[in-house]
């Protein structure tokens, strides 16, 4: 198994999440310069950065609890507009489930690879985020690793909606994080690394 330092993952930063569709909410476009800024930073670094899509198929289960979304081939599905020229930057993983960490694209890279620092941000904050943490440090519990999973906490977010007040819910789940393992970082902790 290979070391690698650090690796960024951003997750699920697609218009219909942020621009339109059924589970956009634009306010979580407010973490996209934090995204950008932590972006050139693993740029500068020369460490990997994965990006995962969400895109689903018509019949995907995930459409029993939740409206119809980001359908895959759809511009719901697409990278925001703000994140597409650093597109080169990216791996990029499409996923039909609220958690990353099954797809068996990124099973095969923390398969192969094991990291000292996993750096973990976009939305939404208590679902796809929180899977994916909560995936990760189960997944080091179980084959005793050392990698330290970092959500920057400003830049992360999730969606206000009929009874999900965005602001509880993200405070939420980042304390459910905090207590499970992870390591909650601002941009600024982030930055002086």
């Amino acid at each position: 198994m290979e070391k690698q330092n650090n690796i960024l993952v951003i997750i699920d930063m697609v218009n219909g999440f942020v621009n339109f569709g059924a589970l956009a909410d634009k306010k979580i476009n407010k973490i996209t310069p934090n995204i950008i800024k932590l972006i050139d930073k693993a740029t500068q670094k020369d460490y990997p950065i994965i990006a995962f899509r969400d895109a689903h198929s018509m019949g995907d289960e995930e459409f029993n609890i939740f409206p119809v979304h980001c359908l895959k081939g759809e511009p719901e599905s697409d990278l925001i507009p703000e994140l597409v020229p650093y597109r080169d930057n990216f791996y990029e993983i499409e996923k039909d489930t609220t958690n990353g960490f099954i797809t068996p694209e990124f099973k095969e890279i923390v398969g192969k690879f094991e990291f000292d620092n996993v750096y973990v941000v976009g939305c939404c904050t208590d679902i796809c985020v929180l899977n994916f943490v909560n995936s990760y440090l189960a997944f080091n519990k179980k084959y005793n690793r050392n990698t330290k999973i970092k959500v920057v906490e400003d830049a992360c977010a999730t969606f206000d909606g009929a009874n999900h007040d965005a602001s509880e819910m993200h405070s939420k789940a980042i304390r459910e994080m905090e207590d499970n393992g992870a390591v909650i970082i601002s941009l600024k902790e982030k930055i002086k690394e």
